[in-house]
């Protein structure tokens, strides 16, 4: 029974991250003309046992791009490392390049505790690939369960640039590439998040310890 309770109050708190309007937290003009397009969007949701005060404590952090490549590089590295570095290019922007030399451009348009119990962040990415260039704009929901944890939601909104490839999202093909990377970026989130959420409540913890 408390397996089905847990189960309606995720899927109810899903569809109520869908339901929110990206927009409606974007003041940048370019990003909400993007949303405002047929784009492609994709979603997913799990239940964390996180405290809503420990991830809102993680995601507040002025320092959070510096803590989740340390975070990547203690968890989920073969080698210890950061196999693209995300580099500062000015406030709240960013940039890395990946294997083939390609170069992506990010730009964080929200990061706010929404209300009592919601924290959104949302993140613009930009590049090329090998169909084009893309505008892609990453929301990220926590929100509170209580004593069961957090919903953690990832809702992405991809805009191919080229007529052609969002033409093939007809048949699927672009959607399989955003979907299959979707699921990488949601697992590597997952654990990061994860992991500094550990990290802060052994943090709070000590500091509690020496009051």
């Amino acid at each position: 029974m408390k397996c089905l309770a847990l189960l309606c109050i995720t899927l109810s708190l899903a569809l109520t991250s869908f339901a929110l309007n990206t927009a409606d937290l974007v003041s940048d003009p370019e990003a909400r003309a993007i949303l405002n397009r047929k784009c492609i969007r994709l979603g997913t949701s799990e239940v964390l046992p996180v405290s809503f005060k420990t991830a809102c404590a993680v995601l507040k952090n002025p320092d959070l791009v510096i803590a989740v490549q340390e975070e990547f590089a203690r968890s989920i590295s073969d080698n210890g490392t950061v196999d693209f570095p995300i580099i500062g290019n000015g406030e709240n922007r960013y940039y890395y390049i990946n294997e083939k030399g390609r170069r992506t451009d990010l730009v964080e348009l929200y990061r706010k505790q929404t209300d009592d119990r919601a924290f959104d962040y949302i993140v613009w990415a930009g590049g090329k690939r090998t169909f084009g260039y893309y505008d892609v704009i990453i929301h990220l929901q926590v929100t509170d369960l209580g004593d069961l944890g957090i919903v953690y939601s990832v809702n992405v909104h991809a805009w191919p640039h080229s007529w052609l490839t969002r033409t093939s999202h007809r048949i699927g093909l672009t959607r399989s590439y955003f979907r299959s990377n979707m699921k990488l970026i949601a697992w590597v989130a997952r654990e990061i998040a994860t992991g500094l959420c550990e990290q802060e409540e052994i943090r709070a913890g000590l500091e509690s310890s020496a009051k």
